[in-house]
């Protein structure tokens, strides 16, 4: 039996999993884990991230595409992007399309 991920890293490309309902208020937004009932609401960054991750996309490209955006420091980004994501992941609300 596999063990379920409990990181994401640069190298993987990630993708919407499929066990979430997702729905924007006020520019933010909220999630709902179907499986777990679940709700999580994302602030503005978080929900930026959330759409960019609608079609697989490379962690990679999505903390160099947030450093060129915010003009901010790579390692924080990445370091932050990465937290996100292992929440996201954690909670079944992403999934690693391949590594």
């Amino acid at each position: 039996m596999s063990q379920a991920r409990k990181n994401v890293n640069l190298d993987d490309t990630i993708t919407w999993s499929g066990k979430q309902l997702a729905s924007e208020i006020d520019g933010e937004v909220v999630l709902m884990n179907i499986d777990r009932g679940h709700y999580y609401s994302l602030d503005d960054i978080g929900s930026e991230i959330w759409r960019a991750i609608e079609q697989p996309v490379l962690v990679r490209a999505l903390c160099r595409s947030c450093v060129e955006k915010y003009h901010a420091d790579s390692e924080t980004v990445s370091a932050d992007v990465l937290a996100l994501l292992d929440k996201m992941l954690e909670q079944e609300l992403i999934t690693v399309v391949s590594a």
